[in-house]
């Protein structure tokens, strides 16, 4: 049905973190016994997927992007829907992930340990200390805040 949203291979999206890491291609190259333009079109074609991903996640989510950038796999828009800043990250490790900025109580979702455990595995990516006394909706906004001043999107 969709031809054309594939993920990154294994390979590119082990390159792609290592750069977004800040690893140097000529490193990256010789720790997996690759050519160095091997590594740089790697990581072109990982980043030409995960904009499509980014791209198709928003908008079947019908949220309107306002920032995005491939070489950290994250987009932040606004979903009318729920009336919530939005953040669309791709990792890895999870895939593609979708984070409403919203404010409820945790308890009564039933899925805080599934959106702790994403949140922290972003966070352990991110390279981000995240506290162990706060639940997941105010991990996300820490989280995403940090992020946001990284990119100098704040």
């Amino acid at each position: 049905m969709f031809r054309y949203l594939r993920y990154p291979t294994k390979k590119q999206g082990l390159i792609w973190l290592k750069r977004r890491q800040k690893e140097r291609p000529s490193d990256i190259a010789r720790d997996l016994k690759v050519s160095r333009p091997f590594v740089t079109m790697a990581q072109k074609t990982a980043e030409d997927r995960i904009l499509k991903l980014l791209q198709h996640t928003a908008s079947v989510n019908r949220v309107k992007l306002e920032r995005l950038s491939t070489r950290y796999g994250i987009a932040k828009g606004y979903c009318a829907a729920y009336d919530a800043d939005t953040y669309i990250f791709y990792s890895p490790k999870i895939g593609l992930q979708l984070w409403y900025e919203h404010e409820r109580d945790c308890g009564i979702c039933g899925t805080e340990d599934q959106c702790t455990k994403t949140l922290r595995t972003l966070a352990e990516e991110w390279e981000i200390p995240l506290p162990d006394d706060r639940p997941p909706t105010e991990l996300g906004v820490y989280l995403v805040d940090i992020i946001g001043r990284r990119l100098k999107w704040n």
